[in-house]
């Protein structure tokens, strides 16, 4: 243990602060304030992975895996752009990586973590504090555990706006608050199969609805069944500001667990559109983003 303490003091910057009001958290980890290491020739990091591609604010319970080179003792992590890190021990290496050295740890986001992507990184540190070039991670964070389906298109936004997500899917269905399913029904007197309905793109909540405040609004438009195979386009329309100057949002399509597509985004005043066609607001909205399945 004191050889542990011993290396972690060696890390230059590393301080008796706890970091409880850091927004990268984490757990048995040595808090680090200040500017994440630059490159001073040391120890290279090999990769960085975590368990999920996406993780939901205010739980420290993400394990993270960092591969470093074979004279490197120590860690740090922090997220790209951000001041602060945490030192964590190197630990022996995995059978899957022989003579590397590892750095595990647990971590978590603060609660007030901005919605959307960041990167994490980590850098090694050789038995003096020199440390390398850091290598990186990309991530999403998210309010909460997003819907469970076959493809998940959410959007999160933060400002007291009454925003909605339209899907189009390609079958030329579309999804959004006033229409909440992309399946189309066959013409009246078509035979129909009750369940037919669950094959399309459900809408799950519509956020902000007439400008009654979310606590963090958001939704999502999930298909339970195998999706159709094709071209898909997402679109952000800004129904009612509600008083809100600009309203900042992230959109993302998931698969699998995986992110397939996703932008950040902003509306503002200018973007209210009126009503589009005699279907109401079908075709509304800003172009987030489009993306293809095979």
């Amino acid at each position: 243990m004191r050889a542990a303490i011993i290396l972690l003091a060696a890390c230059s910057g590393a301080s008796p602060d706890p970091g409880l009001t850091a927004r990268l958290q984490i757990a048995k980890a040595q808090f680090r304030p200040g500017a994440f290491p630059s490159d001073e020739g040391g120890p290279a990091a090999n990769a960085l992975t975590t368990r999920h591609s996406m993780i939901v604010v205010d739980r420290i319970d993400e394990p993270l895996k960092g591969v470093l080179s074979r004279d490197a003792h120590a860690a740090a992590i922090g997220i790209a752009g951000e001041d602060d890190a945490w030192i964590v021990v190197a630990g022996p290496p995995d059978l899957d990586t022989p003579g590397q050295p590892t750095a595990k740890a647990t971590f978590g986001l603060a609660a007030d973590f901005p919605t959307g992507p960041f990167t994490l990184q980590i850098a090694a540190a050789d038995a003096n504090g020199k440390f390398g070039a850091p290598v990186t991670w990309p991530m999403v964070a998210l309010p909460e555990d997003p819907p469970t389906g076959e493809l998940v298109v959410g959007l999160y936004w933060e400002s007291a706006a009454d925003l909605d997500l339209h899907v189009v899917d390609p079958l030329g269905g579309e999804a959004w608050s006033d229409d909440p399913n992309t399946w189309v029904p066959p013409p009246p007197g078509t035979p129909v199969d009750p369940d037919d309905y669950l094959k399309g793109g459900i809408l799950d909540h519509d956020g902000n609805k007439d400008c009654r405040r979310d606590g963090r609004p958001r939704e999502h438009i999930v298909w339970g069944m195998p999706p159709p195979s094709g071209h898909y386009v997402v679109r952000v329309d800004a129904r009612d500001m509600c008083g809100a100057p600009v309203g900042a949002w992230y959109a993302f399509a998931a698969r699998g667990g995986g992110i397939v597509a996703e932008v950040r985004g902003v509306v503002t005043l200018e973007d209210v559109q009126p009503t589009v066609d005699q279907k109401g607001r079908a075709g509304a909205g800003v172009l987030a983003f489009e993306f293809d399945l095979p």
